[in-house]
């Protein structure tokens, strides 16, 4: 078993062919299994494979498994930046264009990932791969959408109103948010600036509190990367860079 969240079980199981992953919902957890067995079976976004994933119900669970995939994440790639390494600096920079072109990858085919954060960014031997697709969402499927992610990582206009879907926009501010926190291990809003404790607000009180008052952004020991990401976390929705840009402007930072 490798960890359990909000009434989903993971395990990682091991057969002839090959490793996966095997997720059982019950209770909350039940309707979340099933909203991600619904995404592989729709669409699989940025290259799941539909043909290699089996979902179904049974004994009082939701069960989903899918393959497993080997390799850091995001956060465990940026480990060595967030304890002040300059050498790991070129390997992460890779990883976060990597990233942006898959997610970017994933917004071309007009979906969202709807929950973006470094932990659900894995590094394989070719391609940064996305994984835990419960929120995902597309205008042009018959999925409803679902609810947001982590609020620390959510954009203005998320936060502003709950019920409004993620776009490809909100996603690139999330994006950034993201590779901010995988690289300094602090959350982009800079609560202290605001006197608070983020902790001690359920997501509800938080995302209202943020939406009263906007966070300033904090600061990264690494100037050009925040640079690049402050352009994404202070432009309007209308002018936010794409997932695509965010590579680029990254793929030009010296490491």
């Amino acid at each position: 078993m490798s960890g359990y969240d909000y009434g989903v079980e993971l395990w990682r199981v091991s057969g002839p062919m090959g490793e996966w992953k095997l997720k059982l919902g019950s209770g909350p957890g039940a309707a979340r299994v099933a909203r991600e067995a619904a995404v592989w079976s729709r669409l699989g976004p940025a290259g799941l494979d539909r043909s290699r994933f089996q979902h179904g119900d049974g004994g009082g669970c939701t069960w989903l498994v899918t393959p497993w995939h080997c390799g850091p994440t995001l956060w465990e790639l940026c480990t060595p930046v967030r304890q002040c390494a300059v050498k790991a600096r070129h390997e992460v920079l890779t990883g976060a264009v990597d990233t942006c072109i898959t997610v970017a990858a994933v917004h071309l085919r007009g979906w969202v990932h709807g929950d973006l954060q470094p932990h659900h960014i894995i590094f394989g031997p070719s391609r940064a791969r996305l994984i835990d697709w419960s929120r995902a969402w597309s205008a042009d499927s018959d999925l409803p959408p679902a609810d947001r992610g982590l609020v620390h990582l959510a954009s203005p206009e998320t936060l502003a109103d709950a019920d409004k879907p993620v776009t490809a926009a909100d996603e690139s501010w999330t994006l950034a948010a993201a590779l901010w926190w995988a690289a300094s291990g602090r959350w982009p809003r800079d609560y202290r600036a605001l006197g608070i404790d983020p902790a001690i607000f359920t997501t509800a009180e938080l995302a209202r509190v943020l939406e009263r008052r906007p966070a300033p952004l904090g600061r990264l020991a690494w100037p050009e990367l925040e640079q690049v990401l402050r352009t994404v976390l202070t432009a309007p929705a209308a002018s936010r860079p794409t997932a695509a840009e965010l590579a680029l402007h990254l793929a030009g930072i010296p490491a």
